[in-house]
């Protein structure tokens, strides 16, 4: 023990346990203490009065100047408590020496509302007390709790420790520690006043059975500093207190990965950061068609707090493709991030997913993608976004991560600054063409200021406007195959011209007792330092990108631009004029506790928006195309449409339940092809009640514009009831989710295409709402498909351990399901393991011939101490980037995950 005494003080010495009852001892204590406190100096911080008063022990007694307490001890100070057999405590220094069964705590307070199912969440925490202050609502009209709530950081248990409360320092012999993703077991162990914990002879597991010497898997070292999280950054609240509340960073020298005790590798320097339990990984294993047996494995490590950087190593095999490996980084500050993504593969037979071999594109064998992206605040007004993508060929995301495909078929490269000012925003842009197999409308560079709607000087007239200087080029893909049957294509001519664009809108808006009527009139002016004396009309335009096609196989003629037209100027106006009023009706009376309704309101808007364009004073045909400022031409129609809401109280704010917009343009001038009337489009969403939306939209052909149905074949012959089959509807979208209680899920979704057309609706100085609409060109879809898809996930156990899934889609026109998929996920001790079976179905060639594509994946995910009920890994799906069927599987059922 070391030397705890008063100097110059005067020996005091209170016989407690003859003199006083134990009751009669504290009180006599604390008042004691209280008259040495001025003596024990300025810098006392972390001692308080009130914190002596909460001392407690079935002991006590003065030595001097030292505090003797032994029998259940309880020491706090501060936001640290301390339990142990016996302790001494200067009351001068305040240094500590406790032990035996000593258990050390930190805790960390905050406050928050929260709804009842996470209120039982941190109530069943085992590091977390909560206190109810109040009630309160959200906009669902659920019952908000306000809480305060402390959560446990250090929790640490010794049979020894000597240190300071004042300073926060001590050491502790048999140091033995819990945290949320390990437990950590030393011989000493070294608590310095900034939170680091340095242990030595130190074992660290995420499994916890290491606390009975009985580990799957640790490591050993002779020392490890462990680094509490940089709060200053991410901060503590309610909605991350139950994932984030006591991490720590790791950082090993000399250590040794462990399997059952045994040592298996020797870890010279190791690093595991916040968030991750030592050795967290994910692998996936299984069949796919185009694959063949493959094997994905992906590592996690999260380097630093603040600023944050964290990176995924992937290494890959796939048996008919090869080995494959690549790497996803993160790295952000409070006004910075960027991403960056490369993966890459020496594929062995690159032609075997699609019928690539048909076009006229080669694949290499050495394929890639590399990615990277940044967005930076530079001034609270000031951003900068830019993006770099870099493929070996076009197809390389369709085969290996079609995500990213779906979402980004031709990836762009560009660079931009933005900045916004009071009355209007600058943007500096530069889009450059990196991939020669794909057509980019370079802009080299483009600067515009866009000037929003605002009142001139108190006159009720408003302006708005916009300009942009922009330095043009259409780069047309470059095929690598010239042409078949020993026939040249005919090339696709590039063509570039600096191009100034300026639009002018004056607004007079006329407000009546019912009604509002909003006039308009505007010009844009456009002026191109290179034009075509060659005519080039849409057709030919349209032929153009068909033959850019990457799947394009034929030899098409074309019209191409020449460079002979000089510069040319042309001026556009637009005459306008929108209508519209609000009508409301409210019931008070409404309430339903199951449909989530506390009164309801409705609003309904009815508008019509005149928009007339005349012939613009320079035949487009002249112009060259890179975007819609080249093909505006005349417009004259007439947008009727009904905007309908039902609102409904949640505490104290407004939630829209029901939304749908109806509309349906007349035309007054003549296009080939089409009659004066337009289609009728509804777009509609709803989440009446909490876990329920659905969203729609359809188009009806209100002006028979389009011909008769094709007919349907199926095995060779022609089918009479394929499905729904509506000559009057041009396509029906539907989707609904819903979500009844915590892992249970359904979605059910119907798609009909059928092929038609549909006129252009623009306006220069009037926002429409499009649906189908071509804002520049008359519109024309070939496709023609009916299906419908359902998917559920639920739980199997109760303990919410073991999950399933089901998912399949049905295609009407070919009369078959298209596609099965049955999974399972369970989560053990240590890590989780998921199991995927897809039943896909091939029609084949000839008749009634099928071949049915039988995949399958399994995953397995070390989870150590995190939660396996809250992580996102707990899915089907373990990486939705990498999933294994990149068919209807992943488009159709719309399983997430992640680790």
């Amino acid at each position: 023990m070391f030397n705890l005494g008063r100097p110059g003080g005067v020996p005091l010495k209170l016989e407690f346990d003859v003199l006083l009852s134990h009751k009669a001892k504290y009180f006599v204590a604390v008042a004691v203490l209280a008259l040495m406190l001025p003596a024990a100096g300025a810098q006392l911080s972390r001692m308080k009065l009130s914190d002596l008063k909460r001392m407690r022990a079935d002991n006590m007694n003065f030595v001097d100047n030292n505090i003797v307490v032994s029998g259940n001890v309880y020491l706090p100070f501060g936001d640290m408590e301390v339990y142990a057999d016996k302790a001494v405590i200067n009351a001068s220094t305040w240094d500590v020496e406790a032990t035996g069964n000593i258990q050390f705590y930190r805790w960390v307070s905050m406050t928050g509302n929260i709804d009842t199912d996470k209120l039982a969440r941190l109530e069943r925490a085992s590091n977390i007390l909560v206190s109810v202050k109040g009630i309160m609502g959200d906009i669902w009209g659920d019952q908000l709790i306000q809480v305060e709530a402390s959560g446990l950081t250090d929790n640490i248990r010794a049979q020894r420790m000597v240190g300071n409360m004042e300073t926060g320092y001590f050491q502790f012999e048999n140091f033995e520690a819990q945290y949320n993703t390990f437990i950590c077991k030393a011989g000493v162990g070294e608590r310095r006043p900034d939170g680091k914990i340095v242990v030595k002879k130190a074992e660290i597991s995420a499994c916890n059975y290491l606390l009975n010497d009985n580990a799957h898997y640790s490591i050993s070292c002779g020392e490890a500093t462990l680094i509490p999280q940089n709060t200053s950054f991410y901060g503590y609240g309610l909605d991350n207190l139950e994932s984030d509340l006591g991490e720590y960073s790791v950082f090993v020298t000399n250590g040794f990965a462990k399997v059952y005790g045994v040592p298996v590798l020797w870890l010279p320097v190791f690093y595991k950061p916040k968030d991750e339990s030592p050795g967290l990984l994910s692998t996936q294993w299984g069949k796919a068609s185009d694959w063949g047996y493959y094997v994905l494995l992906s590592k996690r490590f999260n380097f630093t707090d603040y600023p944050y950087s964290k990176a995924k190593l992937m290494a890959d095999y796939y048996e008919k493709r090869g080995f494959a490996g690549g790497v996803e980084a993160d790295f952000g500050t409070e006004n910075s991030k960027t991403e960056i993504f490369f993966y890459t593969i020496r594929d062995k037979d690159p032609y075997e997913s699609e019928d690539y071999w048909k076009y006229r594109m080669e694949i290499p064998n050495q394929r890639y993608d590399l990615r990277i992206t940044n967005v930076t605040h530079i001034t609270p007004r000031l951003d900068f976004r830019g993006a770099f993508e870099l493929l070996s060929d076009p197809w390389f995301n369709n085969d290996f991560f079609t995500s990213r495909y779906d979402s980004d078929p031709q990836p762009s490269t560009y660079a931009s600054l933005e900045q916004q000012f009071d009355h209007f925003s600058a943007s500096l842009y530069i889009r450059a063409k990196v991939n020669d197999f794909f057509t980019t409308v370079q802009r080299l560079p483009s600067f515009r200021l866009d000037f929003q709607r605002q009142e001139i000087l108190d006159t009720n007239i408003y302006y708005q406007g916009d300009f942009s200087m922009d330095y043009l080029k259409m780069s047309w893909l470059k095929f690598d195959i010239p042409g078949y049957w020993g026939k040249e294509y005919e090339k696709l001519k590039n063509y570039e011209s600096f191009r100034l664009d300026t639009t002018h809108f004056l607004y007079y808006p006329l407000r009546f007792d019912w009604l509002t009527v909003v006039p308009r009139a505007g010009f844009k002016f456009t002026a191109y330092s290179k034009s075509s004396k060659n005519k080039v009309d849409t057709d030919d335009l349209m032929t153009m990108f068909r033959a850019a096609d990457l799947q394009n196989i034929t030899n098409i003629a074309l019209n191409n631009f020449d460079e002979k037209g000089g510069s040319r100027s042309r001026f556009i106006g637009e005459l306008g004029i929108e209508a519209s009023t609000k009508i409301y009706n409210t019931w008070e009376n409404v309430r339903s506790s199951w449909l989530q309704l506390d009164g309801l309101r409705h609003v309904m808007r009815p508008y019509v928006n005149y928009t007339f364009i005349p012939k613009p004073t320079v035949n487009r045909e002249h112009l060259y195309y890179f975007d819609e400022i080249d093909r505006i031409d005349e417009q004259n129609f007439v947008r009727f449409g009904v905007q309908n809401r039902l609102q409904t109280r949640s505490g104290n704010s407004v939630r829209t339940y029901f939304a749908m917009e109806n509309y349906w343009d007349l035309y007054l001038n003549k296009s080939e092809g089409f009659n004066n009337i337009g289609n009728f489009c509804t777009m509609l969403t709803a989440s009446p009640f909490k876990g329920f939306s659905i969203n729609t939209m359809f188009s009806i052909d209100a002006g028979n514009n389009n011909g008769d149905l094709p007919q349907v074949v199926r095995n060779g012959r022609r089918i009479d009831n394929p499905g729904i089959n509506l000559k009057w509807l041009n396509r029906w979208n539907i989707n609904v989710s819903y979500t009844p209680a915590d892992d249970w899920r359904f979605t059910l979704g119907y798609t009909y295409h059928r092929p038609y057309g549909t006129r252009s609706a623009y306006s220069m100085g009037s926002t429409l709402t499009q649906f189908d609409a071509g804002s520049y060109f008359n519109n024309y879809f070939s496709e023609y498909t009916e299906e419908i898809y359902f998917g559920m996930m639920f739980p199997i156990t109760p303990d919410r351990r073991t999950k399933g899934s089901f998912g399949m889609s049905y295609d009407f026109h070919e009369g078959y399901v298209d596609a099965y998929e049955f999974g399972v996920t369970r989560n053990f001790h240590c890590w989780e393991l998921a199991f995927s079976f897809i039943l896909e179905y091939d029609r084949g060639d000839g008749w009634h011939k099928t071949n049915w594509s039988p995949n399958f994946m399994v995953s397995a995910y070390l989870t150590g101490l995190e939660n396996p009920l809250a992580g996102p890994s707990n899915n089907i799906l373990v990486d939705a980037d990498r999933e294994m069927r990149r068919g209807a599987g992943s488009r159709t059922f719309g399983w997430t995950g992640g680790n």
